[in-house]
């Protein structure tokens, strides 16, 4: 073992062991269900609730929950699988190739036979839905375990990330980037390409209530008027949208507790530790740095509607569509890496705002992307 992969190796332990939520406390649209506990396919406690209760259906469907850290072992089913990511972050690996990172949404189809394993990132619960394909003949084979040091190294590789965004990202950015600017008529076709993109409707309001965040309300409610009279146009052509969930808001707790959940989501989201002495801005207005904990990153990003790597990717571009807020950009560009985004992705939401506003808002940021590890 190198002493890079030790040190990885110990940093995970430490998180490990520091992680106090339970099974109970992680939110997610399904049941947790039993721990399948002393299971020697899995490392780390994985959680089963079953789904499909009519057999003659003949589709299998199980809500699996991995704690931090848990995975299985190396594995293959003679019929496939396919696996629907719905909370947390996880990953997925197949044999001799770079892991995948995981978040709601995100499906995973595997081909029948091939070996592969799949789990929760190191410092996130993550639940999935498993789909056991061709139940009638599909026998599932479980190999080696996957070694601590193996997935330390899947979880920490850049290679573990895609380059390029998804139909929904994409919208996202588009969507963030019109907003933050106010150009209601690009608005207009984002909006609509997030709809199409199958997002829901509250997940889009989600993006352009944040809006007002980091452009201000008049941004955002003239955003949101917007789309109120996409949405009715589109009613009248006979197109129902999907309404989607409802976000689940923080709850009534006192501003001592809300301060200290924004504090706790900011130190998760950066990989900054929340002890760190405040400098700048903190120590100039005080009162700056409780707005931006009990409010942004406590009243805003606990509301669990939106992935916190949706969340960023909107607040990137929206700050990208305001201009000359470099410094900012840095620093949520630094949290979209942290989050699993790379810097091949980041390089695609710049191409999305320089095509809907121009370069002189993607210029001054792509220096950025150098700078990121």
């Amino acid at each position: 073992m190198n002493m890079k992969a030790g040190k990885l190796i110990s940093m995970f332990v430490a998180m490990l062991t520091t992680f106090t939520m339970s099974a109970g406390d992680f939110r997610q649209p399904y049941p947790v269900g039993e721990a399948m506990e002393e299971n020697p396919d899995f490392i780390g406690t994985a959680y089963l609730y079953p789904l499909s209760e009519v057999k003659e259906l003949n589709v299998p469907m199980a809500n699996v929950t991995f704690e931090p850290g848990c995975r299985n072992s190396w594995h293959r089913h003679s019929g496939g699988q396919i696996l629907i990511a719905t909370a947390g972050i996880g990953y997925y690996q197949e044999k001799g190739k770079p892991a995948r990172r995981l978040y709601p949404s995100d499906i995973v189809e595997i081909a029948p036979d091939i070996e592969h394993w799949h789990g929760a990132a190191p410092d996130n619960w993550f639940a999935h839905i498993a789909i056991k394909c061709n139940p009638a003949d599909n026998e599932v084979t479980w190999l080696e375990a996957v070694s601590d040091t193996d997935y330390v190294e899947a979880t920490n590789s850049r290679d573990t990330v895609e380059t390029e965004l998804s139909p929904r990202q994409q919208a996202i950015v588009a969507i963030g980037v019109c907003a933050g600017h106010g150009d209601l008529g690009r608005l207009e076709k984002a909006l609509v390409q997030g709809l199409e993109a199958r997002m829901t409707v509250n997940e889009i309001k989600e993006i352009l209530v944040q809006t007002y965040a980091y452009a201000g309300f008049p941004r955002s409610l003239r955003a949101l008027q917007t789309f109120m009279s996409v949405l009715d146009r589109r009613r009248e052509a006979g197109i129902e949208d999907t309404l989607g969930r409802e976000a689940t808001p923080v709850g009534d707790v006192t501003a001592s507790e809300k301060y200290a959940i924004g504090r706790h989501n900011l130190a998760e989201l950066s990989g900054i530790p929340a002890d760190n002495p405040p400098a700048g801005y903190a120590v100039f207005a005080p009162i700056i740095e409780k707005f931006l904990k009990e409010h942004l990153f406590a009243d805003i990003f606990e509301r669990d509607i939106l992935s916190w790597q949706d969340r960023e990717l909107a607040t990137v571009s929206i700050i990208a569509g305001i201009g000359g807020v470099e410094p900012m950009a840095a620093g949520h560009m630094a949290i979209c890496r942290h989050q699993g985004l790379s810097a091949g992705q980041l390089s695609a939401l710049l191409d999305i705002v320089e095509s809907n506003i121009g370069p002189q808002y993607s210029t001054p940021l792509r220096p950025i992307l150098g700078k990121l590890k």
